[in-house]
């Protein structure tokens, strides 16, 4: 199925859309549960003001994101790194240092 140089609002439901791809769309205030996006790649793409609750992260990769005013609450850190830092060492530091 292609849609080109369309407008038209789309709802899918309990559909396998394996492969599929995206490009120069705009998908802004997308409601997206219940869904496997498990081994997809996102580039060139604006997520500002997205809100992810629920979403399992593991294992992923991010690469020249920009991550200013983020708020993470309530999340499993463990072996979570940021440029090559473990995060729960950073924590543990800060709590030291806080004394």
């Amino acid at each position: 199925m292609d849609l080109h140089d369309t407008r038209d609002r789309l709802s899918v439901r309990r559909a396998i859309l394996t492969n599929a791809e995206y490009e120069d769309a705009n998908l802004s205030n997308s409601a997206f549960h219940d869904v496997n996006l498990s081994s997809s790649r996102v580039s060139d793409a604006n997520m500002s003001n997205v809100s992810f609750a629920n979403v399992n992260l593991s294992n992923c990769r991010m690469q020249d994101v920009n991550l200013s005013n983020v708020a993470i609450d309530g999340a499993n850190l463990a072996g979570m790194t940021i440029n090559g830092v473990k995060v729960t060492d950073l924590f543990a530091w800060y709590e030291q240092a806080k004394g």
